[in-house]
């Protein structure tokens, strides 16, 4: 009832209202009812309002007042891709005539000029070029619009030459527009024509007269006045605006500021002079920039009370005053500033002058610093909703802190907001080591929001207090600001102190929160635990899937930075997997970083494929020079050269500059690929760069430096040298170590000692590699007495210490000439200098076995080694064991070899099958040359130890060269004596796909065969 009641008291108070309206609407209707607005003269018509909004939803308004056609989405996206790839004109044409042919007549210019308006900057000279001619054709009657974006397009291109042409055509065709002068006057400006530029300012004096001219007007005026005052044409372009009346308020306040810009006194004098000839009043800008322009404090203070006496002591004169405040560290203008401060809300900007003039260690810092701070704060900016600069914030925070002013502080952390801001203020007491002061300002915030909790946890562990971390989470916990960030950040901080346990705790923690891991809780635990335990990733990987969290781009980057060269096969091919199930587009940084660790890991095949299906890839563009670098790298290390040179070309097409990176890989892969020449001409182009040359340094060369050391053309070597030398490049100690190792390969260690001493003069210090590049030299010359006496001069180094590969070298030397009982004693001095051996210790520890006639202790060594230090046997450890093996006639033992590669999944190469077919010629064991060499080709019917095995797993990485297929077939022909065996293998293995064979091989076997008595043959058969 009481409901009822007051709903009448309200309809009975608004009769009147009501009865008012609808007596309005009653006249309206007998007043106007029968009139129709008419078209003014200068209107322009509307299409009917369903017209009007279908073309809205095409188009866009254009100044004029029309409706734009807007360019179809498919041709801004076809041209945009045609420039990505730098295509010519004919192909943007091309496009741009397939998408618009169809289109009305009409419509045509307006989707070209939509085009260039969505391209922007973007615009080529190829793409204007295009457009003309299309326009031509097509015979598409251009509009201002479309004359507007093909003159902006030449502007920004700076082509003054094609912009007069096209420029002579609009205005002919449809005068001189404003919109037209504005961009005439912009190439003016741009090409430094004075005469030009001062041309356009009649066409622009109506726009230029108004009392607020739009943002772009004012920029162009700005622009042609400092265009002026830097060609000394100010006193030239302040006559054209007095003789076109166009010393304006605006204008004249554009003029003063530029001079005081410039400091230039005179022509300020001379623009005041004439506005107060004119009548001009200055206006706020004016005033600002003549105090600007005060010499003195005392001249700033005058033109501070002249703009006051004028009612134009706003914010822009205000911070011109506190500039010079500081600027004549003078406070005196710091208090007339404060004193002139308006009595409503005051600009922040301002406020944010005066604290950080008064605040400790400010320019004006005195005794109360701290109080004049917190009363402009709150006089002037406490009540305010605007936010202030960010280092107000923080110095308005650091006076509370000190006057323990909990409540402005907690006012100042909530006007921060949530955010970046906020979470930046407390960073500023982090990184100044004020720990305390962050929890405090903390404390004192009255709204904790998730992300100010993550900010101060993330401080704790960052300084290291894991007791107030595990405290603030307990309470972020109970007042349920606790998120998944709040807790990762605990899974963080524990794993940092090698804590899993107390990790897995937080995980299950968040779930009892109801909340899920998400992919930044797993890649935290895998990053933990690749390093620590490796083999439990995969786990950790399956629980990731379980959870719902596919692995993302951060996942596969550090699970593929653990492979390395001994990393298990099956890891490797792991790890690819997992970069394969990833839901997220490979991007370059990606793909780098698989190629890069199927190169560590010294998987080719898996690279191959790798890089078969990224050239299928049209979702990923490849637009870094690291990127390419690593591309051909790649390639160079499979060998195909034609995809490296397909890489650098199309770098260079697409103007990518490349590092010098990306040109050390481009030469390492020629050189190490035997194009050591190519890789020299490469270097030299370089340089012919002006923009590359500086790319160019001593690591560069020193690729082509080992190519022509390896391919033993010592002369070039030398002559290079001489090269970088004139070119006056930084050498490093990798240069030096690489001639040192020239040295040592060629025999020719009497250019050491100069070598040294250029070393010292450059103040670069021999390392280990340098010492140890020596002592093969001496080995290599049979002076293992003199090499041992360098051992010993690097033990009483303090620098550094022998390393494996000094050992190695030296165990080496004492292989070549069978001295066992030295080579273990090298051993075992290496053991004992803490210095681990590694698969390559092991392959010379069994050469020098192998040397010594001690076959037996080839396979203690390796089975002991292994064992001590976790070594992983590799296939030139197992090749030198197969050695051991032949060359001490136990067949049967290197073929047990052969077997024990293939179980460990290990590849045989080339070299181990030339060893037991040796062997096998060697020891007359036909029967086990066939079916070596049915194996190594894939072919049924191979060796009965290798059925357990597959095809392709007994095949040879690299296929079997043709000498070594025709070493054994002639040798079963000649020294076993079994032509037709020779013959009937050789048709075979024609048929085999990783087996070369010599053209000229059949014909040989043919002849030995009818050469030998018929008897003989028959017998054989």
């Amino acid at each position: 009832m009481a409901f009822v009641e007051t709903v009448i008291s309200i309809v009975s108070e608004a009769q009147a209202e009501i009865l008012i309206f609808l007596i309005a609407i009653c006249a309206h209707a007998l007043l106007f009812s029968g009139h129709r607005i008419g078209k003014s003269k200068c209107s322009v018509e509307k299409p009917p309002p369903s017209a009007q909004t279908a073309a809205r939803r095409e188009g866009e308004a254009s100044p004029t007042g029309r409706i734009v056609r807007a360019a179809p989405t498919a041709l801004v996206r076809a041209v945009q891709a045609a420039l990505a790839t730098n295509s010519g004109r004919d192909r943007l044409a091309a496009e741009i005539t397939t998408h618009t042919a169809a289109a009305p007549k009409e419509l045509k210019a307006d989707i070209l000029s939509s085009l260039l308006s969505a391209v922007g900057k973007a615009v080529t000279r190829d793409l204007l070029a295009a457009c003309d001619q299309v326009v031509g054709e097509l015979e598409i009657s251009p509009t201002v619009q479309l004359y507007e974006g093909l003159l902006r397009g030449h502007v920004l291109l700076r082509q003054r030459g094609r912009f007069d042409a096209v420029y002579a055509e609009a205005e002919a065709a449809f005068g001189a527009l404003p919109c037209f002068a504005v961009l005439a006057l912009r190439s003016a400006i741009h090409a430094a024509d004075a005469e030009a530029a001062f041309a356009k300012l009649p066409t622009l004096a109506i726009a230029w007269k108004s009392q607020s001219p739009s943002v772009a007007h004012g920029q162009l005026f700005i622009q042609l006045v400092r265009f002026s005052t830097e060609n000394n044409n100010l006193p030239k372009l302040l006559e054209e605006l007095q003789g076109l009346g166009m010393f304006v308020p605006w204008t004249v306040a554009s003029l003063l500021n530029e001079c005081a810009n410039l400091e230039d006194k005179s022509s300020l004098a001379k623009v005041r002079q004439l506005a107060a000839e004119r009548g001009v009043e200055l206006n706020c800008g004016a005033h600002a920039a003549l105090v600007r322009a005060a010499g003195t404090a005392q001249a700033a203070l005058s033109a501070l009370d002249e703009a006051a006496a004028a009612g134009c002591a706003g914010r822009e004169v205000l911070l011109a005053t506190l500039s010079c405040a500081s600027r004549f560290d003078d406070r005196t203008l710091a208090d007339a500033a404060a004193a002139r401060l308006p009595g409503a809300a005051t600009p922040h900007d301002v406020v944010d002058g005066l604290i950080q003039l008064f605040a400790k260690g400010g320019k004006f810092e005195d005794p109360d610093a701290d109080e004049i701070v917190l009363r402009l704060y709150s006089e002037r900016a406490g009540a305010s909703d605007v936010t202030m600069d960010a280092q107000t914030e923080w110095l308005v925070a650091d006076a509370a802190l000190r006057t323990g002013r909990h409540g402005v502080l907690g006012k100042v952390v909530a006007r921060a907001g949530e955010g970046a801001r906020q979470i930046a203020l407390f960073k500023t007491f982090t990184n100044q080591g004020r720990f305390q002061d962050c929890v405090s300002a903390f404390r004192a915030c009255p709204q904790k929001t998730s992300g100010l909790c993550n900010a101060v946890l993330d401080a704790c562990i960052d300084c290291g207090d894991l007791k107030l971390a595990e405290q603030l989470m307990a309470e972020a916990s109970d007042s349920e600001l606790a998120d998944v960030v709040t807790y990762n950040t605990m899974i963080k901080a524990h794993l940092r102190k090698g804590d899993m346990t107390r990790a897995r705790a937080a995980i299950s923690a968040m779930r009892s929160a109801g909340l899920q891991p998400n992919s930044v809780t797993f890649n935290e635990l895998i990053d933990w635990t690749i390093r620590d335990r490796p083999d439990r990733v995969w786990t950790l990987i399956d629980e990731m899937k379980a959870c719902g969290c596919k692995p993302n781009q951060v996942t596969c980057s550090i699970v593929l930075k653990s492979i390395g060269k001994s990393s298990r096969a099956s890891d490797i091919e792991k790890a690819l997997l997992v970069v394969d199930e990833m839901e997220e587009p490979m991007d370059e940084v990606l793909m780098s970083s698989v190629c890069e660790a199927c190169i560590r890991s010294g998987r080719a095949d898996l690279l191959r494929k790798h890089l078969q299906r990224q050239r299928t890839n049209k979702n990923l563009h490849i637009k870094g020079a690291h990127t390419y670098g690593s591309m051909i790298r790649a390639y160079g290390s499979l060998n195909e050269m034609d995809e490296v040179w397909d890489s650098w070309r199309e770098m260079r097409k697409r103007h990518v500059i490349p590092t010098s990176v990306t040109i050390g890989c481009m030469v390492e892969a020629l050189a190490t690929n035997g194009h050591v020449d190519a890789g020299y001409e490469l270097i030299r182009e370089q340089l012919q760069d002006p923009a590359i040359r500086p790319m160019v340094n001593a690591v560069i060369y020193c690729s082509v430096l080992k190519g022509f050391s390896h391919g033993k053309r010592f002369d070039r070597v030398w002559s290079v040298y001489e090269e970088m030398k004139a070119e006056r490049l930084q050498f490093s100690i990798v240069t030096y170590n690489t001639l040192v190792d020239a040295c040592a390969r060629s025999g020719d260690m009497g250019r050491i000692p100069a070598l040294l001493e250029e070393m010292a003069a450059q103040g670069i210090e021999p390392n280990v590699i340098t010492y140890s590049a020596i002592v093969k030299g001496y080995c290599q010359e049979n002076r293992l007495d003199r090499a041992f006496e360098l051992l010993e001069d690097m033990k009483k180094t303090k620098n550094f210490s022998p390393d494996e590969v000094t050992y190695n070298t030296l165990i080496d030397g004492c292989a070549r000439y069978g001295l066992w009982d030295r080579g273990m004693a090298v051993l075992e001095e290496m053991e004992s200098s803490g210095v681990s051996p590694s698969a390559f210790t092991l392959s010379v520890l069994v050469k020098l076995a192998n040397r010594s006639k001690r076959p037996d202790k080839a396979f203690e060594l390796v089975e002991s080694l292994c064992a001590k230090y976790r070594i992983r046997l590799c296939v030139q450890v197992l090749n030198n064991l197969i050695h051991a093996c032949t060359a001490h006639g136990d067949l049967p033992r290197g073929l047990g070899v052969l077997q024990q590669m293939l179980r460990e999944r290990i590849r045989p190469d080339s070299r181990t099958y030339m060893l037991l077919l040796r062997g096998c010629i060697g020891a007359k064991a036909t029967l086990d040359a066939f079916g070596l060499l049915r194996a190594a080709g894939g072919v049924a019917g191979g060796h009965p130890r290798l059925a357990s095995f597959s095809a392709s797993a007994a095949m040879p990485k690299g296929g079997l060269p043709a000498p070594v297929v025709s070493e054994a077939l002639e040798g079963i022909a000649d020294v076993c004596g079994d032509e037709a065996l020779a013959l009937q293998l050789l048709c075979d293995l024609r048929k085999a796909s990783g087996i070369a064979l010599d053209p000229k091989l059949p014909m040989r076997l043919t002849s030995k065969a009818m050469r030998k008595p018929y008897g003989t043959r028959a017998a054989a058969h």
